[in-house]
């Protein structure tokens, strides 16, 4: 058994970031037009290293569950950038050192690589410390898994059961100096081959003859005839029993480098190949790769193909750090993707290395792909990529085992990314490496980069040196060191900058003097050349004698000129038969400030903890202060931000708001937390018990949400104060909330519970008194449907403002017959409740009900949990969505009669996605998957069923849909045509109707939100009573069908059909839907 629960606003963020680029019966007599409803998140469960545990609901918030012994602990939340990060007062130090990894409280990030709950057991780390690895093995509940002494570490993993005890043992022993998520990365020939150069290297005898080639990857397929033979080792890092290519994209990388030619040639045909599996089909583990490059190293690979990555950040990760390490100590060339992020600074790691020939991709035309990520390098503003080469519909062998590209002919495949492109580049290497035999990793490096070919319309952080060129390679002597002229960045203003100069050395391997003039070639932000005196190189004229070498000094004089940003281009060296070019860089910083935050804390001193965030408005970055004596300053382009601060006084936490800060000059902000004013609910049962409260700030950017909250456990005692700082903004642009709930006295069995949440829009308040009475509340009484004995029933509800976003929830425990009641009181929210069905740990069912206004002195049933479950699409996901050429799906299969959406743990499960017929890729999800299709429109046919796991439920065993559309390339995420159909009878408490009767079916069709739907058309609907051996017409009526319920049946499974206005079909399909009771 397995749960599945979907996960959105991953599309183009953690897949798509180094993402591979891939590629009835019976018509009824009557037939009418059913009621419409359009509506529009993340869910999962996730237990984090310090034990506790966040449950998302999908409003972009949920429950925290705190671990054991934690029950008072402060959490911090923030969203940025899609990301949601919930981080507990006793990690927030460490992480803001360094010492933690913030991806370890990135709980979106988490459950897009499998680590939530319903996937994962333990928590995968890397550990850095200076006792013996072994030690650890004495660190309660965490279990070595491997030495990694290239990066002085060690992978364990922590069980999430004993994460609490874990956590206390590693805050207390400072040996361990960093402490890692073991993170996933993501995997990121016919005329490229030629495009490059490789046939003319092959006439002048150099096939990869005698070269070792590293594929860290997925696997090998090496029984393929065009890989015959071309491997020479194999060895598996990754918990799969053998290296089986089971998704396919090893086994294409390594054709691009080394096939043999029955079919399609690779770049170096006779190289060997030496297959690391460091891949599985979720993503590589980190650790699994930092093994696989110290075995390929130390087994003699020249060359190493890594076509993955992940996010890049300013500082040296383990990846990064294993590349340059094992590159100075080997000699080994590591040739890595730049990453499918595509637009500025999104070069990932670890091809953000230094030592790395890191590859972008381009098109048959030398055009950039569009998901290529270019530069600058985060953190330095260094040039990345350095190279790029032939990475759009890829044509190579396909693993008899693997899953993914467009079929290309028998045993082949078409797939694009800068994963496709790398290999190239890796060939490429093998040819120069044969040829000269006794040149490192660094100077074959210099080699390719010196004689790429480079596109005049793109700059340097786009393209590197540009395409590679073999052909060119092989001949050229002369090469230059270092392969990319990083000048830096320059502080804005400029007068008084001071100039900047590298040296490069250029080397000649020929018989023959070389005479070089040399000149820069360089364009500014504005797309003109630099302006003279900006970008110069002396002396004009080198010559470099046979076997020696030559050095020109490269000066960067950032006083000269007017227009700031980044200025790219070349050094260019020309000789009589070709040119040397050396891609360089020089940024003149736009208008910037130093910004200076003085925290103060409740007592008027220098506030001893505290920390602040400024959002850029105007600018895509984030700038954040943490300072150890209330002062801090940062450096930021001139514009608009958002600005949040967190003021610490023992137990009082101050948050102060500066819904827009203006930035024209040096700055001095003064955040004092004598200025904010008391937060306090009260409810007319003064013994009731303080559970949760959060205060929480949301701040639009356009379509851009930023958010910032503290949530407190055991309610705000006297501990919350809040203030606003400047004048408000549009109410469009800011919603900020006071939530606060608690554990009332039961009523014999039944819980009773409080949840209040305040919403303002455009602003924040400088306190909030409220004294709820009881005339203020709505009674909202809990029933969830038939369940099996032996579950746990756990219920929440998430305050829904009016831009859809949620709050924070106590998971409130439910009766044994699963009922509840609940008083709200909400002040500009609706309410959406969750209720989860949990056997042990494992969550085996979650229904969330779409968001409802109640209204105070009201009462009102609230009855999740009851059939017809089937296909639905959630309040706040994307069911089905395009970015670029990677389509993905996310449709839940198991929403209730509420209309809202609904996830189970299943058996057995796929989703299969179609193109003109044919089969483009499948997956083991329910609901779920993400495909690479061509660029080129086409009608597709998404297919998705699952079989409800034993013991859940009786009914909806099995559920399925199919869905037909036309779609062809976008630029952004654009969501496209999907509908279902909702059964919704009246039922009885059972999920049953009699036997022999007449039974009404409402149809409800639920359409994806923003997506080009036509109107609806009729829907017809077949009724089964043998669980879908057969099936009989049931006529629609207006909005209804009507079933005529079998004698002797036990139940009726249910079939829809429909055909919008544009062309886009719709089959939803439940068997068991409901159950026939006997007279």
């Amino acid at each position: 058994m397995r749960s599945t629960r979907r996960h959105g606003a991953l599309l183009g963020v953690a897949a798509l970031a180094f993402g591979l680029v891939v590629g009835s019966t019976g018509v009824s007599e009557a037939q009418g037009s059913p009621t419409v409803s359009t509506t529009s998140g993340d869910t999962g469960s996730v237990t984090l290293i310090t034990g506790d545990r966040v449950v998302l609901d999908g409003t972009g918030a949920g429950s925290i569950v705190p671990g054991a012994g934690r029950d008072n602990v402060v959490f911090s939340t923030s969203t940025e950038h899609g990301h949601l990060f919930v981080v507990p007062a006793d990690a927030r130090r460490d992480v803001a050192s360094g010492r933690l990894d913030r991806r370890l409280f990135d709980v979106t990030e988490l459950i897009a690589s499998r680590y939530d709950d319903a996937h994962r057991d333990s928590v995968p780390l890397i550990l850095t410390t200076g006792e013996d690895p072994r030690a650890a093995g004495a660190l309660v509940g965490t279990t070595v898994t491997g030495d990694l002494p290239t990066v002085r570490s060690f992978a364990a993993r922590t069980a999430k059961a004993q994460a609490a005890d874990t956590w206390r043992a590693l805050l207390a022993d400072s040996a361990y100096t960093k402490i890692r998520l073991d993170g996933l990365r993501q995997l990121s020939l016919d005329r490229s081959v030629p495009q490059i150069g490789a046939p003319e290297a092959w006439k002048a005898g150099y096939t990869g003859t005698g070269v070792k080639v590293a594929v860290l990857d997925t696997g090998v397929d090496a029984t393929h005839p065009d890989l015959v033979g071309r491997e020479l080792v194999e060895k598996n890092f990754t918990t799969d029993p053998d290296n089986l290519d089971l998704v396919g994209h090893g086994t294409h990388v390594a054709s691009t480098i080394a096939s043999s030619g029955a079919k399609y040639r690779g770049v170096a045909p006779d190289a060997k190949i030496m297959d690391g599996k460091v891949c599985v089909s979720g993503g590589c583990a980190e650790s699994w790769i930092l093994d696989g490059m110290a075995w390929a190293a130390q087994e003699g690979a020249d060359v190493v193909n890594l076509s993955l990555g992940g996010g890049d950040t300013p500082e040296i990760d383990p990846l990064e750090e294993a590349v340059n390490t094992l590159s100075a100590q080997y000699g080994t060339l590591f040739v890595i993707a730049a990453g499918n992020s595509g637009g500025p600074e999104t070069i990932g790691s670890p091809g953000s290395a230094d030592a790395a020939l890191t590859v972008g991709a381009v098109d048959r035309d030398d055009a950039i792909a569009p998901f290529s990520s270019r530069g600058p390098r985060i953190g330095d503003g260094a040039i990345k990529p350095d190279i790029t080469a032939p990475g759009v519909d890829i044509v190579a062998a396909k693993s008899s085992t693997g899953s993914i590209g467009t079929p290309a002919g028998d045993g082949y495949v078409s797939m694009s990314g800068t994963s496709m492109a790398t290999p190239h580049v890796a060939g490429s290497a093998a040819l120069i490496k044969q040829q000269h035999p006794d040149w490192t990793g660094s100077r074959i490096k210099a080699a390719l980069v010196a004689s790429a070919k480079p596109n005049p319309a793109l700059t340097a952080y786009d393209q590197g040196a540009g395409r590679v060129d073999v052909a060119k390679a092989i001949t050229q002597t002369v090469t230059a060191e270092p392969s990319n002229i990083n000048l830096g960045l320059q502080e804005w203003p400029h007068a008084d900058d001071v100039p900047v100069t590298k040296e490069v050395t250029y080397r000649n391997s020929g018989a023959e003097a070389v005479v070089l003039d040399v000149a820069v070639d360089a364009r500014g932000p504005d797309g003109k050349p630099a302006p003279a005196g900006l970008l110069t190189a002396s002396p004009a004229k080198v010559t470099v004698p046979a076997g020696g070498e030559a050095k020109v000094s490269v000066v960067g004089d950032t006083r000269v000129g007017t227009v700031d940003g980044a200025y790219t281009g070349a050094l260019v060296a020309t000789s009589a038969t070709g040119s040397v070019r050396s891609p360089l860089g020089i940024v003149r910083e736009l208008e910037s400030y130093q910004v200076t935050v003085n925290h103060v804390d409740a007592d008027g001193k220098p506030a001893a903890d505290a920390y602040s965030v400024l959002v850029g408005l105007d600018v895509e970055k984030s700038f954040y202060f943490s300072p150890g004596d209330g002062i801090t300053t940062v450096r930021v382009p001139k514009g608009r931000y958002f600005g949040t601060s967190t003021v610490i006084t023992g137990d009082k936490y101050a948050v102060l708001t500066h819904p827009e800060l203006t930035i024209t000059g040096d700055t001095t902000v003064e955040v004092n937390a004598r200025l904010a004013k008391p937060v306090k609910v009260s409810i007319p049962e003064p013994d009731a018990e303080g559970i949760l409260a959060e205060f929480s700030v949301t701040r639009w950017n356009g379509d851009t949400r930023f958010g910032y909250g503290t949530v407190f456990f055991g309610g705000f005692g006297d501990s919350m104060y809040s203030a606003q700082l400047g004048p408000d903004v549009p109410a469009d642009a800011l919603a900020s909330r006071v939530g606060s709930q608690w554990r009332g006295t039961p009523q014999g069995d039944l819980p009773i519970n409080y949840r209040y949440t305040r919403s303002w829009a455009g602003t924040v308040p400088t306190g909030h008194v409220r004294d709820l009475g009881k005339a203020d509340l709505s009674e909202v009484r809990t029933t969830v449907g038939p369940n099996p004995e032996g579950r746990k029933h756990l219920l929440g509800f998430s305050a829904v403002d009016s831009r859809g976003g949620g709050g924070w929830s106590w998971l409130a425990p439910m009766s044994p017959t699963a009922t509840g009641v609940d008083y709200l009181a909400g002040e500009g929210v609706k309410w959406s409740s969750f209720h989860l069905q949990e056997l042990g740990n494992t969550t085996e069912a979650e229904q969330l009900t779409p968001p409802k206004a109640f209204k105070p002195g009201k009462q009102y049933d609230n009855k999740p949990g009851y059939a017809v479950f089937g296909p639905s699409i959630g309040g706040y996901d994307q069911a089905l969505a395009r970015s670029g050429d990677t389509i993905r799906a996310s449709v839940p299969l198991f929403g209730d009669s509420t209309g809202g959406e609904g996830y189970s743990a299943v058996d057995t499960a796929r989703t299969t996605l179609f193109r003109d017929g044919v089969k483009v890729g499948e997956t083991a999800y329910d609901g779920f998957g993400q495909f690479a299709v061509p660029a080129a429109a086409g009608s597709y046919r998404l297919e998705t069923e699952a079989t409800r796991a034993k013991g859940v439920s009786d009914v909806s065993t099995k559920v399925s849909g199919a869905w037909t559309f036309r779609s062809t390339h976008v630029d952004a995420l654009t969501n496209l045509p999907l509908s279902v159909i909702r059964f919704q009878p009246k039922l009885d408490e059972e999920n049953s109707t009699p036997a022999g009767r007449l039974l009404r079916v409402p149809l409800v069709v639920q359409q994806n939100p923003g997506a080009a739907n036509g109107r609806v058309g009729r829907v017809s609907v077949d009724v089964s009573f043998d669980d879908g051996k057969t099936w009989r017409h049931a006529p629609v009526i207006g909005d209804s069908a009507l079933v005529l319920n079998a004698p002797g049946a036990d139940f009726a499974s249910l079939r829809a059909k429909t055909t919008d206005s544009r062309g886009n079909t719709a089959e939803n399909t439940v068997i068991r839907a409901y159950k026939i009771a006997k007279k």
